[in-house]
């Protein structure tokens, strides 16, 4: 997908706008379409039904947009085989349309189940016997042991604070390696290698599974290999269709293999969908609209005697009706329990803050392309030394890491509970001061292209330094990190538990869905600026066209997302988190009374006289 922006300037000779808006939607459906693919498998389709349909999808795909090249179908379109705009016919065009949304499926159905599948087999491992489980707990000390040391403290310690020994606290052995987390509930902690959240890098969870399973490193080795390769080879091969069918050969290929052990893969069994449950809830209120709400008490799920995991709010009442009883015997789309509907209700007050953050993937959107755009045939040169094409993407690399490190000071100063939202807001004013410089630095640029004549010659250098773009770079790298760091916490935080598995889908899908808009909001401002005969802002090329006005039209609409966001967060109910900090009282307090001694203190000192006086030696 990487090579596809150049196959439509070069070959279709589409304009900047369109071929923007074709790479737009397929870079925003794959970031989209997991959290509803993941809905299938987790409601009982399963990982590797979900990754052999979706390699399928995605090998059809490419199968597709290898025959939508101009040689592939010549003689059955009657067509030329030139790389050429006016060879490429209804026939082809509807196949490279059609390959696009294949391979969108194909990759949403790999970043869901290619990683949980892989892991799934990894965590097969053959049952430990007793004996062996019970040889390899470390050993206690015996109960001389244990009040030896307690009564060399008692006399070694003299005046100040008394500290008793650690009797539980032993030497450890080496620490094992960094366990890698398979749990979608669980967070990884600083050592640990949370592998389900890189479904989204499937060759960096690939990498941390070859660091973790040594004897299956070949196999992984390869997976990861292939992939790297391709990458350096494929833009050397110059016929399209070689580009498109290669890749295309070897999904068919990794498909056979796939098949070949598919009847001896494990997948996990899926459990009842919190998604299922949101669906659940909404259905089961909307029947008994007109039923009469009873006492509290009343609902299902909410006696004394039934524990809770979420206790019942008086938000939202319409949506408790879905917990009224109807009767001894009630269908399991009618009756909800109180703690179901409660995590509807929590899921329903997101969503207003969610909606603030779809904006931010569509100023995301301009850096991918745009910018792009605008950096083409500026000035590289810093004195006599010519720069890399690359430069503003480190720039935007080393932006983003210094904005990241910004955000975890101010979460390190501010907590966790207020960390997330502030970080939110940062991303908001990032994006709206992006938008203004952008249209700044485009304003400049068109008035150099004007005064040069340069307005009809698209293709010719311009006469200004690419540092021009540096601010709204980093300002792009600000936005993009302080959404990545802030979004994420913030959902985990607020989202029920039963949701959490969920989340790693959730946020690059909101970015998708403004990556997504991003097209129709050119389509719509284009139709917006040409009326009363006004020329069109966006033209085939990008000399001709007023960026500028498009940028402060984003820019307005990024501040009103911010006072939106404001009023929004200053109503949200924000659910209680809880702190660490008697956690981490308690630990300090356990290491100064050494490990928690203090309850095995009273059964040593009982005994202490007679098993020294069984063990004293003779000498003494």
């Amino acid at each position: 997908m990487f090579i596809m922006q150049t196959y439509l300037t070069d070959v279709w000779k589409l304009g900047f706008t369109h071929a923007a808006g074709i790479m737009n939607v397929a870079n925003g459906l794959p970031k989209v379409l997991p959290l509803i693919f993941y809905w299938f498998v987790d409601a009982g389709l399963g990982n590797k039904w979900m990754l052999l349909l979706s390699s399928f999808s995605y090998v059809i795909g490419l199968g597709f947009l290898s025959m939508s090249t101009p040689p592939v179908l010549a003689k059955a379109t009657g067509t030329c085989k030139a790389y050429e705009p006016q060879c490429i016919g209804h026939t082809q065009k509807a196949l490279f349309y059609t390959a696009l949304a294949l391979i969108a499926v194909g990759i949403s159905g790999h970043i869901v189940s290619l990683v949980a599948l892989f892991v799934n087999q990894f965590e097969k491992k053959p049952e430990e016997k007793p004996t062996e489980t019970k040889a390899k707990m470390p050993e206690l000390p015996s109960k001389y042991e244990r009040n030896q040391m307690l009564l060399e403290a008692l006399q070694k310690k003299k005046g100040g604070k008394f500290k008793l020994p650690s009797f539980r606290n032993r030497p450890p052995p080496p620490p094992p390696p960094a366990p890698i987390n398979t749990d979608r509930n669980k967070p990884g902690d600083s050592g640990e290698v949370d592998l389900l959240s890189l479904q989204f890098q499937p060759v960096e969870a690939m990498l941390a599974l070859v660091t973790k399973e040594k004897k299956k490193v070949f196999r992984a080795c390869i997976l990861v290999i292939i992939p790297v390769i391709a990458l350096f080879v494929l833009p050397y091969i110059k016929p399209w269709s070689l580009r498109f069918g290669i890749p295309a050969i070897c999904t068919l290929l990794a498909i056979v293999f796939f098949l070949l052990g598919f009847g001896e893969c494990e997948d996990k069994k899926s459990e009842e969908s919190s998604v299922t449950n949101f669906f659940k809830v909404i259905l089961a209120a909307t029947l008994k609209m007109f039923k009469t709400l009873p006492d509290d008490s009343e609902l299902y799920g909410n006696s004394e005697n039934e524990v809770q995991e979420l206790h019942h709010t008086k938000r939202l009442r319409c949506l408790d009706k879905a917990a009224i009883e109807e009767g001894p015997e009630t269908r399991r789309w009618i009756l909800c329990t109180v703690t179901e509907v409660e995590q509807t209700k929590i899921i329903i007050d997101m969503i207003p803050i969610c909606i603030s953050l779809v904006l931010c993937g569509v100023v995301t959107s301009l850096g991918n392309t745009y910018f792009i755009e605008q950096a083409n045939h500026m000035n590289y040169k810093l004195g006599k030394w010519k720069l890399p094409d690359s430069l503003l993407l480190i720039i935007y690399a080393s932006g983003k890491a210094i904005s990241t490190y910004m955000y975890k000071s101010i979460a390190n100063s501010l907590g966790k509970r207020y960390a997330p939202r502030i970080g939110i807001g940062f991303a908001i004013v990032s994006a709206t001061l992006c938008c203004i410089v952008a249209a700044l630095v485009e304003k400049r640029r068109i008035n150099v292209i004007r005064d040069n004549g340069l307005t009809e010659k698209p293709d010719e250098d311009i006469p200004l330094s690419v540092f021009i773009l540096v601010p709204q770079y980093l300002l792009l790298a600000g936005l993009d990190a302080f959404y990545e760091s802030s979004v994420t916490p913030f959902l985990s935080d607020q989202s029920p538990s039963a949701m959490q598995k969920y989340l790693v889908f959730l946020n690059p899908g909101l970015s998708g869905l403004g990556i997504i808009g991003s097209v129709l909001s050119v389509y719509v401002v284009g139709r917006a600026s040409k009326r009363n005969g006004k020329p069109n802002w966006f033209q085939d090329n990008l000399n001709g066209s007023r960026l500028d006005r498009y940028y402060w039209t984003i820019a307005a609409l990024s501040a009103v997302n911010f006072i939106w966001y404001i009023v929004c967060a200053s109503l949200y109910p924000y659910r209680d988190i809880p702190s660490n900090d008697d956690e981490e009282t308690a630990n300090e307090a356990d290491n100064e009374t050494g490990g928690g001694s203090l309850e095995l203190m009273s059964g040593f000192i009982a005994d202490t006289i007679e098993e020294n006086s069984k063990h004293k030696s003779p000498s003494h």
